[in-house]
């Protein structure tokens, strides 16, 4: 019978006509060349080594390798260099798909036959093109593992390319199994008790009516050496571990490489969890390396394939990357998404996948229905779980971030699903990859997958627990923010972050539920978050979010809610132009905690409130809060408390001018810091002591300080704390005349303190900077919105402050006359943030 023509792009290659044509045309060909076409294409998908293919194309003629060569090198030039794939010093691939329409191939095997997984390979398979991305050492790893046992097994999330993956590993060892590589799709089936005739019919074994058919496949396969791929067991996982277990015990030589969400529980089985791909971490990385991580790979080539125009610049790198790690680097959803890129943009792409899970965007149309979407993929998983398990899968999605086992029992249990049976059911799903393990941390932490969290939310809003669920969550993380709060006074800065840092992303999801809800919690919930805002310096978004809970805020509050909830708010207002706000605040604060009798919070307070009066220029007032202050803490047992009041006493006494005591309580401050490890105060004592040296005019000293404490805080969190000692130094530079640098340590200090809202601590130096590099009219400029936002906000210039502006109109008055100076001033004052600070930040 003579062989169909076959079909790869736009040629056609007919055996019996021995022709390559091109869109119809004839390309001409040598016979030699046309063999080693054929023999490629004969094998696509396959990797066909050197020794065969020369073996097959010359027979025993003794010929070199270089004549090999020089025929695959003109073949690429023919048929294109992507359509046949070197794989170093072993042979080659041909990578293009293939399509033979008229000839099916035999699903029984002959002796001609080696196994059905080249045609496989090369179809339009669901789980991905021949080119496999970033998996070059998981493919290594499951061929180590094949080599060391009979059955393995490529666990993982739907989705995750475990059938790509064991697809290659198959193609890559083929070689090792003389009767073949042998592909069983389960997927179709619903009934477990077709598993074996299934695998029978693919092995071309003929079973009996009468017949066991694990026993008689067993017999069959005793003495051959193949390799059977068993695939997508997880829906009849009982019946591929029996048919497993039946081979292996009876066929030494046959080997099984399994798929499945859940791993076989066979004896010599060998699991390989398959990991997403590799996608970039949030933060700034340049777009060559982000270009270079396996899943913006994927997504930039499905792409491509898919629009022949699409391109992607540097500036839209972040958000393909953004994109990629939105759907956890699944190969599947990176595939489905990447085919929108062309068509919708990457923004819009991007803003789509916030939406329901139910419109994320499709598969392509020849993927079976269980990958049509993001949604079937993820239902399919789900389906199979038995109905506790899917209560407390849906349950489990309310946790925004990764969670402990005990948070889980917490906020999944009630009286259908008991504590107790938490464990076992959280244990089954992270079996079946509906739950992925968070390595890495010390204390185990579990998570799911945004697609599995999405459809899990999805279940969780129909149902009828939803409220009662998001209730116990709220309620779970105010726990643990009062935990955290009750050890904030005695633990290190680095351990507490540690500890507590986690619950960022559920501290949002509790606020988002409870508001409209349940006022109480989340009043509870806003007052106790405060610290955690402040230590990641999250400023804006903590004050956002305590001043919506303070809205609910009644007159039958619990007093000891309400005096929480503002001083947070207070905390968090101190350090901006709003400082009036964080005076009320704590004015508010310390007379319910008067009222309370309550000693230690009393005493915090007391000394927040010192230390907004004397920003304020309240000095005398700030001297009696804070000595209340430090009489109260010294005996309560709260350090870190303490060493805020030291801090605060030594601005106190600096503003008084009373440097011996400043420094004198600076040192205690810095002292109790080192004892608990609490790393922000004690950066803010130490920029506190080098602002103490440039009003004492030691311009030397405190631009060495300042440079150490810029080195200590490049990695730090507090960008509140680093924006304050960026500006210090910039006033310590340019007094000093290290103009240049003073302009360049002010463009790093400009953004982090217009963040913090905080620019007060800069435009007044960067005025007498302008003013000694000789640009009078715009420093008087400059000086002039200086003035305008220091009005505004109300906040009276500090002591360096003062000393720049008089020195700057010192300068001035030299050059311009008075009236002029007032205009310019005048005029400045009209200017917007934007235009002051481009022209600030100018040369």
């Amino acid at each position: 019978m003579m062989a169909d023509p076959y079909r790869f792009g736009r040629f056609t290659l007919d055996p019996a006509e021995r022709r390559l044509r091109a869109d119809g045309a004839p390309v001409p060909l040598g016979p030699t060349a046309f063999n080693v076409l054929l023999t490629l294409v004969e094998g696509a998908g396959a990797l066909v080594s050197k020794d065969d293919l020369m073996s097959r194309v010359w027979g025993h003629s003794s010929v070199s390798e270089n004549s090999l060569h020089v025929h695959i090198n003109a073949l690429r030039k023919i048929v294109g260099k992507d359509c046949i794939v070197t794989k170093q010093g072993r042979g080659y691939r041909f990578a293009t798909q293939v399509e033979q329409p008229l000839k099916q191939a035999p699903q029984t095997p002959t002796e001609a036959q080696t196994g059905n997984l080249p045609s496989l390979w090369s179809s339009d398979a669901a789980d991905g093109p021949a080119r496999l991305i970033g998996r070059h050492d998981e493919l290594r790893a499951v061929s180590k593992l094949l080599a060391r046992g009979p059955l393995v097994t490529l666990t993982g999330p739907g989705g995750v390319g475990k059938t790509s993956l064991a697809l290659h590993a198959a193609g890559e060892n083929a070689s090792h199994f003389p009767d073949g590589v042998w592909v069983v799709e389960l997927a179709a089936l619903n009934d477990p008790d077709l598993v074996a005739g299934a695998a029978a019919a693919v092995l071309g074994v003929k079973i009996g009516q009468n017949a066991a058919p694990l026993d008689t496949l067993a017999r069959h396969l005793v003495q051959k050496s193949l390799l059977i791929v068993l695939d997508n067991c997880e829906h009849v996982v009982a019946a591929a571990a029996l048919l497993s277990e039946a081979i292996i015990r009876a066929a030494r030589y046959v080997k099984i490489l399994a798929t499945s969400r859940e791993a076989l529980s066979c004896i010599g089985e060998r699991i390989f969890e398959v990991p997403p791909l590799a996608v970039p971490q949030e933060g700034i990385a340049p777009p060559d390396a982000m270009r270079r991580t396996a899943a913006v790979e994927l997504f930039i080539e499905r792409a491509s394939g898919t629009d022949s125009k699409f391109q992607i610049d540097d500036e839209e790198v972040p958000i393909a990357a953004r994109i990629c790690r939105r759907v956890d680097g699944l190969p599947l959803a990176i595939e489905m998404v990447a085919g929108w890129a062309g068509v919708l943009g990457l923004e819009a792409l991007d803003a789509k996948l916030d939406g329901s899970v139910k419109a994320w965007l499709r598969a392509r149309g020849t993927a079976p229905p269980r990958h049509s979407t993001l949604h079937a993929a993820v239902e399919w998983s789900h389906d199979l779980l038995s109905p506790e398990e899917q209560i407390v899968l849906r349950r489990l999605a309310v946790f925004a971030g990764g969670f402990a086992m005990q948070a889980a029992e917490t906020v999944a249990s009630d009286n259908a699903i008991a504590r107790e049976q938490v464990f076992e059911l959280l244990a089954s799903l992270i079996r079946k990859s509906m739950v992925a393990v968070m390595h890495g941390s010390r204390a185990q932490r579990y998570r799911l997958l945004e697609t599995t969290r999405a459809f899990a939310l999805e279940k969780l809003a129909a149902s009828d627990d939803s409220a009662a669920t998001r209730r116990r969550h709220a309620r779970h993380v105010l726990h643990i923010l009062e935990t955290a709060t009750d050890e904030w006074e005695t633990t290190s800065d680095a351990v507490w972050l540690g500890r507590y840092g986690h619950i960022l992303e559920d501290m949002r999801s509790a606020f988002e539920w409870s508001v409209g809800q349940s006022p109480d919690d989340v009043i509870a919930v806003a007052g106790a978050s405060w610290p955690l805002w402040r230590e990641f310096s999250l400023h804006a978004e903590g004050r956002k979010r305590l001043a919506a809970a303070a809205q609910g805020l009644r007159s039958d509050t619990p007093p000891r809610l309400e005096a929480r909830l503002r001083r947070g708010l207070g905390e968090l207002w101190t350090n901006s132009g709003a400082v009036k706000l964080a005076q009320a605040e704590f004015e508010r604060v310390v007379g319910i905690y008067r009222a309370l009798g309550d000693a230690p919070c009393l005493g915090a307070a007391l000394s927040r409130l010192a230390f907004s009066s004397i920003v304020l220029g309240r000095s005398d007032d700030a001297e009696r809060f804070n000595a209340e202050a430090m009489g109260l803490l010294e005996e309560s047992g709260s350090p870190r408390s303490l060493a805020s009041a030291y801090a605060t006493q030594s601005i106190v006494e600096g503003r008084l001018e009373r440097y011996d005591q400043a420094r004198a309580a600076g040192r205690k401050a810095m002292r109790l810091c080192e004892a608990i490890g609490a790393e922000r105060i004690g950066l803010v004592v130490a920029g506190n002591l080098t602002e103490f040296a440039l009003e004492q005019g030691d311009l030397d000293g405190a631009v060495e300080g300042g440079r150490t404490l810029i080195g200590c805080l490049n990695d730090s969190a507090h960008s509140d704390v680093q924006a304050f000692v960026l500006g210090l130094t910039v006033a310590a530079l340019t007094f000093r005349g290290d103009l240049e640098e003073a302009l360049a340590t002010a463009h790093r200090a400009a953004p982090l303190l217009r963040e913090e809202g905080m620019l007060f601590q800069l435009v007044d130096h960067l005025a007498l900077r302008a003013g000694l590099a000789g640009r009078t009219r715009d420093a008087a400029l400059i000086a002039g919105y200086s003035d305008f936002i220091h009005r505004v906000s109300g906040r009276p210039r500090e002591p360096i402050g003062r000393r720049a502006i008089e020195r700057l109109m010192l300068f001035l008055r030299e050059g311009l006359p008075d009236e002029v100076i007032a205009q310019l001033g005048l005029m400045g004052a009209q200017l917007t943030e934007d235009q002051a600070m481009t022209l600030a930040l100018s040369g």
